[in-house]
């Protein structure tokens, strides 16, 4: 199977006796994906609970044995609350703009562990150029749309798939979100994912397409001919060969249904096509604990509540009425506003109300506190102006390096798993094709230095230390301060801490000139204005 094949989907159960005449790796293909498939039907209710208050529109059914629906699923205005799907949304954007921001690169290689810093330095300047150029392949290609497409609401729930290829030699990379339906995964002996399997039910004229190298069995070859418009499953899996101590290499195999056709093997790091990332794993399980899995707690009281307040309301406009049956008949459906109905004399204090909802107060239905939490367990409860007086610049920054700590922890394992690894794919496939080439030092790789956004949280601590520090010195010792603190190389200082590549300051001559200019114009001002002192031409 070569590097340009698509993915496709599958989950066959395998009966007793159907293993007469299979390879020892089909039968063990086929049993790593029936344990994958036990530990998501473990947690297939919870995922489509998520799916219901993140996305109610999408198709719900989360497993992969049974062909999927045709059409989505008819209960999404059961729905009452939007909070689900707005937070949601709000989470994905912030780990995107965290961890791998489009508009600068998010991942370097550095020296490895075992380089030494001389032989390092030999090749850094190679490397920052080729690390440019993965990042120039990434824009290039269609990473960013599929990983919001893979991120909302999979991420939140705590896994998504990436299936990220080379179709052929005149296409950019090709990068294919991959739903949670289609993803079977279990963890291996070091406790990351090691077994990954992505299925789907395609047509039968179709897998010709998805597998355009496979040579393809006579059965298969009659049922596409056949049954062109029947769906099939298709699927792919992928799991470490431990037994490999020299590289790190990958065991394939795709299936037809229930039939092996192809296998191979994966060599090197980030051969592997198909990558599985968390956010928030555990030890116990291989599926990852997201934000919105976790809030599925705070999502259903908040809907109960807004389902209940819509019934109050209800209730206060139609309230239900009795009426005899002698008087007027066919109004069980109730009363049309400004329609007139017949009753006969004596009967008019028959039809009133039965039941007087009380008024409705406000506390019964406050959910305020309820959404508060929500945004807290999504992390993007960033600082809100509460008062008249917004926060200083200290304070703000302060809660800003707060929140984002607090999403370093649950998310140090997503990044490992998820942009370090797409990082890793990109420049093996540009290394295939000859774009860059490996970088050694004495026979030894250099190693991945990745840019850890706990990092940022720190930094952004450190400028915000320093900041309530010039605050405090300028208005305690105004005059020391202007002399002792050089504002110039502060400022660099701060902006190189912050990231800001994009502030451009005049050299010497240039800032010596600006300063004639500008006293020049005070100058005039004032001698316009009749002030008898002209300011000094230069700076003091």
């Amino acid at each position: 199977m070569p590097e340009a094949e698509a993915y496709g989907s599958g989950g066959a159960t395998v009966r007793a006796g159907e293993q007469v005449g299979r390879s020892e790796l089909e039968i063990e293909a086929l049993a790593r994906k029936k344990e994958a498939r036990i530990w998501k039907a473990r947690f297939a209710l919870d995922f489509k609970e998520c799916y219901f208050f993140a996305t109610p529109t999408r198709m719900r059914e989360v497993m992969s044995d049974n062909e999927p629906a045709k059409a989505p699923d008819g209960d999404q205005g059961d729905l009452m609350t939007s909070s689900g799907i707005l937070n949601c949304q709000d989470f994905v954007t912030e780990v995107v703009n965290t961890y791998m921001p489009e508009a600068q690169p998010w991942c370097s290689r550095g020296r490895g562990m075992f380089v030494k810093q001389s032989d390092w330095e030999s090749v850094a300047d190679q490397v920052g150029k080729d690390d440019m150029l993965i990042f120039d392949a990434m824009k290039a290609s269609n990473l960013y749309p599929e990983v919001q497409k893979a991120f909302f609401p999979d991420l939140g729930i705590g896994t998504y798939g990436l299936w990220i290829h080379r179709r052929n030699l005149f296409e950019p990379i090709s990068v294919q979100a991959v739903p949670l339906r289609e993803i079977e995964i279990n963890t291996g002996p070091d406790g990351y994912i090691d077994d990954r399997f992505v299925s789907r039910w395609t047509r039968n004229r179709n897998i010709k397409t998805l597998l355009p190298d496979v040579m393809l069995p006579r059965e298969c070859l009659d049922d596409i001919r056949n049954e062109p418009e029947r769906r099939t499953c298709v699927w792919w899996g992928f799991w470490r060969k431990w037994d490999r101590k020299d590289n790190e290499v990958y065991q394939a195999v795709t299936f037809v249904d229930k039939k092996m056709v192809a296998s191979r093997l994966y060599e090197g790091e980030g051969s592997c096509p198909f990558m599985v990332g968390r956010f928030n794993p555990c030890a116990d399980w291989p599926w990852g604990m997201g934000p919105l899995y976790t809030s599925l707690p705070e999502l259903r009281q908040v809907d109960e509540l807004e389902s209940q307040r819509m019934l109050h309301g209800e209730l206060e406009l139609t309230p239900p009425i009795s009426f005899p049956d002698e008087s007027f008949a066919a109004v069980e459906n109730g009363l049309e506003a400004g329609a007139a109905y017949p009753i006969r004399l004596g009967q008019q204090d028959a039809i009133k109300k039965i039941y007087e909802p009380g008024p409705a107060q406000a506390g019964q239905y406050e959910s305020q506190e309820k959404e508060h939490r929500l945004r807290k367990l999504f992390f993007i409860d960033y600082p809100e102006q509460s008062g008249d007086t917004p926060p200083t610049l200290g304070q703000w920054l302060d809660e800003m390096a707060r929140a984002q700590r607090r999403m370093g922890g649950p998310g140090s394992a997503f990044w490992w798993e998820g942009p370090a690894k797409i990082f890793l794919r990109f420049k093996f496939l540009l290394e295939s094709a000859g774009t860059i080439q490996p970088v050694t030092v004495d026979g030894r790789a250099v190693g991945l230095l990745p840019y850890n956004p706990a990092t940022r949280a720190a930094e952004q601590q450190e400028i915000a230390t320093n900041v309530q520090a010039i605050q405090i010195c300028a208005q305690a010792f105004p005059e020391e301060f202007k002399i002792r603190v050089d504002g110039a190389k502060t400022m660099l200082n701060l902006i190189k801490k912050m990231r800001a590549k994009l502030i451009a300051f005049r050299d010497k001559d240039e800032v010596e000139g600006a300063v004639n200019q500008i006293a020049k114009l005070v100058g005039g001002q004032l001698g316009a204005a009749g002030g008898a002192e002209q300011p000094p031409t230069v700076a003091p």
